[in-house]
């Protein structure tokens, strides 16, 4: 008899007991529950994310065509007048179109000659000052022109512009 109460008076453990699997079930239900709300609420945040970023992609590709190019002009080696500066871009830019911003922007003074590499286009060009006109002439890139003075300019001249400083106008040059 003693036999028998103690196995009735013994606990069962909390996995044979039918509410705690009931509890377990719910609570995975609302586990599972949140999370395909949860990845629903990601992915359209995520959505939302990527439609932004390509708009202000876009914005930025529109108002960078709209823009000046940075320029970083430095001193050109052997350069024996002190006057000539280069900078160097990969862009696919016509740079008699932005040569009056650069004029105004990295012209310290009238006498300076500067060189502008485009190594998108392969081409180097000149700007230089003639009274009230910027001549922007547009040479074949010569391998390595960029280092040296003396090989500067060297490449076949392909256009000549004209510039109006006072009004922008562009003439290009037969």
């Amino acid at each position: 008899m003693k036999d028998k109460a103690t196995k009735s008076g013994a606990k069962k453990p909390i996995f044979k007991k039918w509410w705690f699997w009931v509890i377990i079930v719910v609570i995975l239900a609302a586990i599972f529950g949140n999370t395909g709300t949860k990845d629903g609420a990601e992915d359209g945040a995520k959505d939302a994310i990527s439609s932004a970023e390509q708009q202000t992609e876009e914005t930025q590709n529109e108002s960078q065509s709209e823009e000046s190019i940075s320029f970083v002009p430095l001193k050109v080696n052997n350069d024996v007048t002190g006057n000539w500066r280069i900078a160097t871009i990969a862009e696919n830019i016509e740079m008699q179109e932005y040569a009056l911003d650069y004029y105004k922007e990295y012209f310290e003074s009238d006498d300076e000659i500067h060189a502008i590499v485009n190594f998108n286009y392969k081409t180097t060009t000149k700007i230089s000052v003639m009274g009230n006109l910027l001549d922007v002439s547009v040479y074949e890139y010569v391998d390595k022109e960029e280092h040296d003075a003396k090989l500067l300019f060297s490449g076949m001249l392909l256009k000549e512009y004209h510039v109006n400083i006072d009004n922008g106008e562009i003439e290009e040059i037969q």
